[in-house]
């Protein structure tokens, strides 16, 4: 197993958080100030709390079918429902929501810059291997799958 999915998703996007914080101190960017800063916080809130609510759906999801999150252990259900209906990882779509949201909310843009280091760990290593399990666990059923419902939105 590669170590980039060895290592978990959630880590990758927390590098990155953390190198853009440690950005931000260094090479500060400047932010909005007075209302339009308040605004920008609100609007960042709302997207963290929508990319936690979508978490909690598929962990509800995945709880019901009694199969595992962890891309390490092997799945025993196929989940079809829900947000899996209009993208095939609605978790990686809630870790972004909720990365982008912090970043606002916190106001790191440093962080959002380097949001497309985790992107690239996900699309080019963590997705093709579970993708690759998935297939071989279900074959037909998840091609079909593939077939109907996009990747990412």
């Amino acid at each position: 197993m590669p170590l980039l999915v060895r290592s978990t998703s959630p880590a990758h996007f927390f590098v990155a958080l953390l190198l853009g914080a440690l950005l931000q101190r260094m090479l500060s960017l400047p932010l909005p100030q007075g209302r339009a800063l308040a605004w920008i916080q609100i609007a960042g809130g709302v997207i963290a709390g929508a990319g936690l609510l979508l978490a909690l759906a598929c962990f509800v999801l995945f709880a019901q079918r009694r199969t595992t999150i962890l891309p390490e252990r092997a799945p025993s259900s196929l989940v079809l429902r829900g947000p899996y209906r209009y993208t095939r990882n609605p978790m990686y779509v809630s870790l972004v929501l909720s990365y982008v949201g912090l970043c606002v909310q916190i106001g790191w843009p440093w962080a959002l810059l380097l949001l497309p280091l985790p992107l690239l760990a996900l699309q080019r290593v963590v997705i093709p291997f579970e993708e690759a399990r998935l297939r071989e666990r279900f074959g037909s059923a998840y091609a079909r799958y593939c077939a109907q419902v996009r990747r990412w939105l």
